[in-house]
């Protein structure tokens, strides 16, 4: 299974999209087509991420621009550019200091991409129970001592079920966390018929009549057939179904079924493979995906299979295999365990097929400049190989001499020169495709390319072409064990592109929300299209405020990672931002998240309390009020008399060094006449200087004594209020 993608095709084919929100863990989905220059500017400069390795597999530093040679289609390149870049190797005990996650995420200024980018596919789909426990643990291991400080890493499961980035070292406890919950889906057939894939893809599709009577032996010997050969083994006439080739059709009809549910479960894992590398173009830096699976075979009918190649070399970002099979041996299925022993001669051709179940995967890896670690029990090392071989890797650009815009793939090959090549070998793409007139090179290759929505949404990294900030709210408890949260999106209105008409200023986004809970993957979605029409005072209030976004949800506790994705309709650019939070757990004694601002809503009815006015960054004017408003559930409440709670709060507004600029003494919350509890503090910040300070909540129960402490940081800014 894929992440859902359907209704970011509305976004394409349809002049809106229809609101929806609902909880899904998202079917396979077809990858949608669009075209994409292979070039985005008008200077063609082709950079290559070249990695030189010893016999070891270890990465060799020291090498400058002067020793290395590039050759496209065999003419040599000047090379006008080069880094060289080595990361020191850190153990998670020596890992940098994380800071602290703020209240709202922002695109703005996001971070320099220093680190490496790994994508790895935990190919659940293709893993049986066994090996995913043997891939979990190499890929924890992975996680806990081959990434560096400063890497981002996305884990990603081909049956849908996590497509989660963090950046390390925070990060990692997040990603382990969810790799625990994955599990191999992929069951061995043991039945009497039982037939490989590579076996039925050379009887289905190229009707080998010896492979299939192989086959059918096997099923004879597994009491597969019944009486269906004589004495002599000779075939009798009902052995065939007539067709031309007379293969036997129990094995015509096992090797069909076989193919067919292969096909399906390669495309799917071959699709999120090309989605999320085509996710990392534009990323800077060394990249690369590990592909964590048994595999799959090399079919020549699977376009799949090219367009994951394609996608490789255009992001520059090769593929590592990992065998999860380990040392190869003849597999459970065909062991006497499930039947009579096979025959000597097909016994050692089950062997030797074996060793072509994985042919595509090992074929994908070498075409895009990766390795493979198979027949090994030691998967945990070969994956520490990926990370050892990209620590010290060379930048290097040229501008090609071929200038002709022909679309057509050009082979790349980069060597040391002379006794500088001697023990050790390069690793670098293969080559790249042409830009080409008039014509997107994706389309002329014939590979399928990603809208950028969809790449938006499936990045590492964040887009910083429309300005976002985003932020999450925690309330009531909607329904059972799932919290109220209102996910709230601030879009930066000044870069728009408005068309004035009838005195109002108009511009058109697409606006898209995509949460995933950690603990079960399950996918939280919203999108629509927003028209704006502003009249000029609100469009010069929103230049101010930004332009404000909420959107509710009913979720159940746990983690989550929030993707915000904003596309101007009439330019097409985009804004990305990642935000990560957390909804506690219902039913006990808690506070709702604290709603900070600086100004009220009195829209409502005229005896209506106000309420504060959401704001996504918390930053505040010299001289503001500060209004905090929660709200408290899970209250002891009185067992005989108002049956009431009995709870008071007070709060405590400190630098970030500890000074104490403000506090209050406790007071009672008084309940409304259901027992609801709300507190709404108005505190003014005459007299604090600039800085970031946070307010402390202290709120305690009475009748239970308890108390909890909420804390909730903010920013006081140096322009004074209005």
């Amino acid at each position: 299974m894929n992440k859902p993608c359907l209704p970011l095709l509305c976004l394409l084919l349809a002049p809106a999209w229809s609101p929806e929100s609902s909880a899904q863990t998202p079917p396979p989905a077809a990858v949608p087509t669009a075209e994409q220059p292979a070039f985005p500017t008008q200077v063609e400069l082709v950079t290559v991420d070249a990695v030189v390795v010893d016999k070891r597999g270890q990465a060799v530093p020291g090498f400058a621009k002067d020793d290395f040679v590039i050759t496209e289609n065999g003419r040599p390149q000047a090379i006008s550019s080069f880094e060289a870049v080595t990361l020191t190797q850190t153990r998670r005990g020596t890992d940098l200091v994380t800071p602290p996650r703020e209240s709202f995420s922002t695109n703005e200024g996001a971070q320099a991409r220093q680190g490496r980018t790994f994508v790895v596919v935990f190919d659940d789909i293709h893993l049986s129970a066994t090996q995913a426990h043997r891939a979990k643990a190499a890929v924890g291991e992975f996680l806990n001592t081959a990434v560096a400080p400063g890497d981002v890493v996305t884990l990603v499961a081909t049956a849908g079920s996590a497509w989660w980035t963090a950046r390390m070292p925070g990060g990692r406890d997040q990603l382990i966390s969810i790799l625990k919950r994955l599990d191999g889906r992929f069951v061995p057939d043991s039945s009497p018929d039982r037939i490989t894939e590579y076996e039925a893809m050379r009887i289905e599709v190229y009707q080998d009549e010896q492979m299939a009577w192989k086959v059918m032996r096997r099923f004879d010997a597994y009491g597969a057939v019944g009486r269906e050969k004589d004495a002599r083994g000779a075939r009798p006439p009902d052995a065939t179904d007539g067709n031309p080739g007379m293969i036997p059709s129990l094995v015509r009809q096992r090797a069909l079924e076989t193919y067919q549910l292969a096909t399906s479960r390669n495309k799917i894992t071959l699709r999120v493979m090309e989605r999320a590398i085509q996710a990392l173009a534009g990323t800077r830096g060394r990249k690369a995906m590990i592909l964590v699976s048994q595999g799959f075979i090399f079919d020549i009918q699977l376009d799949e299979m090219k367009d994951v190649v394609d996608a490789s070399r255009r992001v520059n970002a090769p593929i590592y295999f990992v065998d999860t099979r380990g040392l190869q041996a003849l597999p459970e299925a065909f062991t006497a365990a499930f039947g009579r022993p096979l025959e000597t001669q097909d016994t050692v051709a089950v062997l030797a097929d074996m060793t072509r179940e994985a042919e595509g995967s090992e074929a994908v890896a070498l075409d895009t400049g990766g390795f493979v670690v198979k027949n090994s029990n030691d998967i945990t090392a070969g994956m520490a190989r990926v990370s050892s071989e990209s620590r010290t890797y060379y930048l290097l650009g040229y501008n090609p001499t071929d200038l002709t815009r022909d679309g057509k793939f050009r082979k790349i090959e980069v060597k040391l020169l002379g006794a500088k090549g001697k023990g050790v070998t390069v690793r670098a793409r293969r080559g790249y495709y042409a830009p080409r007139d008039g014509v997107a090179a994706k389309k002329a290759s014939g590979a399928r390319e990603l809208p950028d929505v969809v790449r938006a949404l499936d990045s590492p990294y964040e887009i910083r072409e429309v300005p976002l900030r985003v932020t999450a709210y925690t309330f009531d408890e909607s329904l059972l064990n799932q919290l109220s949260t209102t996910v709230v999106t601030e879009i930066d209105i000044r870069g728009l592109g408005f068309t004035e008409a009838e005195g109002r200023s108009k511009a058109s986004v697409a606006f898209l929300i995509e949460a995933q809970h950690r603990e079960t993957g399950e996918y939280y979605r919203y999108d629509q299209t927003i028209e704006m029409s502003l009249l000029p005072e609100t469009r010069e209030r929103l230049a101010r405020t930004w332009y404000q976004v909420p959107r509710d949800f009913a979720l159940p506790p746990g983690g989550y990672q929030a993707k915000v994705v904003v596309r101007e309709m009439s330019t097409g650019r985009i804004g990305s931002v990642i935000h990560e939070f957390e909804v506690p757990a219902g039913g006990g004694f808690r506070v709702s998240t604290p709603i900070l601002s600086d100004a009220l809503d009195r829209s409502g009815e005229p005896d209506a309390a106000p309420k504060p006015v959401l704001r996504v960054r918390p930053a505040f004017p010299l001289g503001a009020t500060l209004y905090c408003q929660f709200a408290v559930f899970g209250a002891t409440k009185e067992d005989t008399g108002s049956l009431m709670p009995r709870v008071s709060s007070s709060y405590e507004i400190r630098r970030t060094d500890g000074r104490v600029f403000k506090r209050s003494n406790p007071t009672r919350i008084n309940p409304t006449t259901l027992g609801a509890l709300l507190r709404l503090n108005g505190i003014s910040l005459a007299g604090a200087e600039p800085g970031d300070y946070e307010i402390v909540l202290q709120v305690k129960d009475e009748l239970a004594d308890r108390s909890l402490e909420v804390r909730e940081p903010f920013v006081i800014e140096a322009t004074a209020s209005s």
